[in-house]
């Protein structure tokens, strides 16, 4: 009988180390995630905590395009920033830095032409990515300052639910480039910029770990 218990202990052993050490264990299947399943499943309300990778794409166009346009707000007049004596730049001093900035030091030409190398130059840094938390600052100033007009022109429209009878909903333009603006101050140009090629070039941190 002890030699028949030993056997059996024996055997019991050897199945045990044999399904622990030497069996693969043995996994559920699981259904590969669909398309469909990501726009009803549980990740529809899922929020992504690291912008990086795949996530991350969705700023370049914003990027880019918010600071082409830029660009083409700074170049009122003509080709380029700050043209003097054309009714574009003249008619920007006369009914917006006069009335509405009268109260900022120095003339109001100088003003004018500051306002137009921010966006103008701004835009470019802001579209290649380079320097781009400097120029975001920069333009974000701008649109503070636009917001600041139109409120002061036309007031709020009736906002959030009144409506406009011109369809011209003159302050959220500007606030929706603020929100770009400070969005890209805090985080920085995303891929595909300067920056991100600088910063590979000269920072001695490790990448972070990207989150699904």
């Amino acid at each position: 009988n002890n030699n028949n218990n030993n056997n059996n202990n024996n055997n019991n052993h050897a199945a045990r180390y044999v399904s622990t050490n030497l069996l693969p264990p043995l996994e559920m299947s699981k259904e590969k995630e669909t398309t469909w399943d990501r726009i009803t499943g549980p990740k529809l309300f899922k929020t992504v905590t690291n912008w990086q990778g795949i996530h991350s794409v969705p700023l370049v166009p914003l990027r880019i395009m918010t600071g082409l346009l830029m660009i083409h707000h700074g170049s009122e007049g003509g080709i380029g920033p700050a043209n003097f004596n054309t009714p574009q730049f003249d008619g920007f001093i006369e009914y917006i830095i006069t009335p509405y900035f009268g109260f900022l030091p120095g003339p109001p030409e100088v003003w004018s032409a500051i306002h137009d190398y921010i966006e103008f130059y701004g835009g470019i840094c802001f579209a290649l990515g380079f320097l781009t938390r400097p120029a975001a600052l920069s333009l974000l100033s701008t649109m503070v300052g636009a917001v600041y007009f139109h409120l002061s022109a036309v007031g709020a429209q009736g906002f959030p639910l009144g409506h406009v009878e011109s369809y011209s909903y003159d302050f959220e333009e500007p606030m929706l480039y603020a929100l770009i603006f400070l969005m890209f101050w805090f985080n920085g140009a995303g891929p595909l910029s300067v920056d991100s090629v600088i910063y590979g070039a000269i920072s001695e941190e490790e990448p972070e770990e990207q989150d699904e």
